[in-house]
């Protein structure tokens, strides 16, 4: 069944770099470069619609040049923009990936300035909508500020994508923030380790999530599968069998799948379940957003 899902956070113009032979650091890498939209938000909208879902999309574009067309591709995926929130004479976001020739990212920037625009005030006309959905997910390029916001205001499940290490901190001040809501937490090893300062076991990483203030946290491990952590248990599960081509993308994936089955009645295992399918579709598109990931939907019921 199609749920309504309330998504704020990054849209960004994705430029990643595959080496044709072996990576060397350093050095000019005869490469494959693919230009796409991404953003850990906008990448988790566009899953979400492919498994069925309406979406409504908040975010900040600018007013560069390709603003308008990354505007309008949100539109052509049947995301809800509207009103837009446009900055004057402001870039669009950047991010640029380098990968090794296994598709692993060897660098990554990120260009995300725009997403300051995204504060409180502008959240308040906002949250009618944000709390008439079924569920809302942010990823951390939104300030701490913003997500604090989100925290305290937001009546239905608040789902947060840990996004960087850098920015994983941002979850800091709304683990114990003064709720209403189910939060739910999802981030990987590094971030989890830079938001509990735990350095050791990732079930005591999830347990601490839990401890202060997660509802239900996913750690996702790459080749060791995702870790998963509630009231009731904790729990690994290994990961899907994939050829790699581009790991950019994959956590969306993983995210997107998991909020969707969620909110189609799945329990914490089968949720995590269809995320690592989810990834493993993603890990094998070069693109951030495979739209394989329809073939998923049969596991939501």
């Amino acid at each position: 069944m199609s749920k309504r899902v309330a998504v704020v956070g990054a849209a960004n113009v994705d430029i990643t770099a595959s080496p044709l032979q072996s990576y060397r650091p350093c050095e000019s890498n005869p490469s494959r470069v693919d230009i796409g939209f991404g953003g850990v938000g906008r990448n988790i909208a566009h899953n979400l619609r492919l498994l069925g879902n309406e979406v409504r999309f908040v975010t900040v574009f600018g007013s560069d040049a390709i603003a308008q067309t990354l505007l309008n591709d949100c539109r052509r995926l049947g995301m809800t923009i509207d009103p837009v929130i446009k900055l004057d004479h402001a870039r669009s976001n950047y991010f640029i990936c380098i990968n090794d020739e296994h598709g692993e990212m060897q660098a990554g920037a990120a260009d995300m300035e725009l997403m300051a625009a995204l504060t409180p005030a502008l959240l308040d006309g906002e949250m009618h909508f944000l709390n008439s959905s079924d569920a809302v997910v942010a990823d951390c390029n939104a300030s701490a500020e913003a997500l604090l916001h989100l925290a305290r205001h937001c009546t239905v499940p608040l789902y947060v994508d840990g996004t960087s290490m850098a920015k994983a901190t941002r979850l800091r001040p709304i683990l114990n923030a003064n709720r209403t809501a189910p939060l739910i937490i999802k981030v990987n090893r590094a971030e989890a380790q830079a938001l509990t300062g735990i350095d050791g076991s990732v079930k005591d990483m999830a347990r601490a999530l839990a401890t202060n203030g997660a509802t239900r946290a996913y750690i996702t491990m790459g080749a060791d599968g995702v870790c998963c952590h509630d009231s009731h248990e904790t729990f690994t599960l290994p990961p899907k069998p994939a050829h790699m081509v581009n790991a950019t993308g994959a956590g969306d994936a993983f995210m997107a799948a998991t909020v969707a089955a969620e909110l189609n009645g799945l329990t914490m295992r089968q949720a995590a379940d269809c995320g690592l399918e989810a990834a493993a579709i993603a890990l094998q598109c070069p693109m951030a957003v495979s739209k394989q990931i329809v073939n998923l939907k049969k596991m939501l019921k």
